[in-house]
């Protein structure tokens, strides 16, 4: 992770979309990364003056966009970092609108196990995200992880993170 980071950090300019930067990234982490283990990354850059997010998802869980009752996943890009050398990844611009948005996430929201061992989902996650969608951004976020943490009763697997996008 502090490999990744530090990659970011170096690569993320004004002037490489997301695309590149994932591609840079992604040479560095294939002679970085153990046998067998990978990375995933979302990353985008939010033009709030155009309204237009630009990114490349490299093997992560889209993120959701809601749009009226229209859900779209966030999915262009590639295929996860330190595996494929040579990949070449993808990248999307959006152009957002009124009322727009958008769930970013980690596998350890959408893999939350109840008692009974069933995952949370990612339907379920998109049916909580509808029910709350007119709420302030750190309304929404506070009510899907307190929904989330409910069916898990608080015993996650893995890391939860959430990062909700709204646009007025």
């Amino acid at each position: 992770m502090a490999n990744l980071q530090a990659a970011v950090r170096a690569f993320a300019t004004d002037g490489r979309g997301p695309a590149e930067l994932c591609e840079r990234i992604n040479t560095v982490m294939c002679s970085n990364v153990a046998s067998g283990k990978f990375i995933t990354l979302f990353y985008c850059v939010l033009d709030s003056t155009k309204r237009q997010l630009t990114y490349s998802n490299a093997g992560h869980n889209p993120p959701i966009l809601l749009r009226g009752e229209d859900v779209f996943r966030l999915e262009e890009g590639g295929a996860l970092l330190g595996v494929f050398p040579d990949w070449k990844y993808e990248q999307r611009s959006i152009e957002l609108q009124a009322g727009d948005r958008i769930l970013l996430f980690t596998d350890g929201l959408s893999e939350a196990e109840d008692i009974g061992g069933k995952e949370f989902g990612e339907e379920r996650l998109v049916e909580v995200f509808r029910q709350v969608r007119e709420l302030q951004a750190i309304e929404i976020q506070t009510r899907v992880l307190e929904t989330v943490r409910s069916f898990c009763r608080g015993n996650f697997r893995d890391d939860a993170t959430l990062l909700v996008i709204t646009v007025a």
